[in-house]
């Protein structure tokens, strides 16, 4: 068995109102936490909650996390390494870690890391605001799980398109 999808997601929206935070502490603003939510419940609907979490162990991140899937019955492993990460970081990250045994992964994180790691696995260009995630397919089971062959992307999601 072998890990079966990727989802790449950027934290939702964050706050600029809080005097005295650092930019590792800043929360979710209410727009953030909607747009989580609304993420969250694609996923559900499209049966791709995440039986694995590696995330920015930012405060947004965190945030994101348990806004997106509030009744989820795993443990997050919250990894300063991706906390504003390049995509090279982020996979260099993730290979210590080493790969999952199967289901789906969720990589939650910064940009401009997650839009590099989205042209790394995708070969494409695209936009990844807020609350953006990328979802892939994986193609080869027997190829290395950090390379770009290794998967399909499948659909972007952005929080706009299913916030109400």
């Amino acid at each position: 068995m072998a890990l079966e999808h990727l989802i790449l997601m950027r934290h939702a929206k964050s706050s600029w109102n809080h005097e005295g935070l650092t930019d590792h502490q800043r929360p979710l603003n209410k727009r953030g936490r909607k747009a989580a939510r609304a993420i969250g419940s694609v996923l559900q609907a499209r049966k791709l909650v995440p039986d694995h979490i590696w995330s920015s162990d930012s405060e947004r991140t965190r945030e994101t996390v348990a806004h997106a899937f509030p009744d989820m019955d795993i443990t997050p492993i919250w990894k300063n390494g991706f906390y504003h990460a390049s995509a090279n970081q982020i996979l260099y990250v993730c290979g210590e870690q080493g790969e999952p045994a199967s289901g789906t992964l969720l990589l939650m994180g910064h940009n401009p890391g997650w839009e590099d790691l989205l042209f790394h696995f995708s070969g494409m260009s695209r936009r990844m605001p807020t609350g953006a995630c990328a979802i892939f397919k994986r193609t080869d089971a027997n190829a290395d799980w950090l390379e770009s062959e290794s998967w399909q992307l499948v659909d972007v999601l952005y929080p706009r398109d299913f916030e109400q």
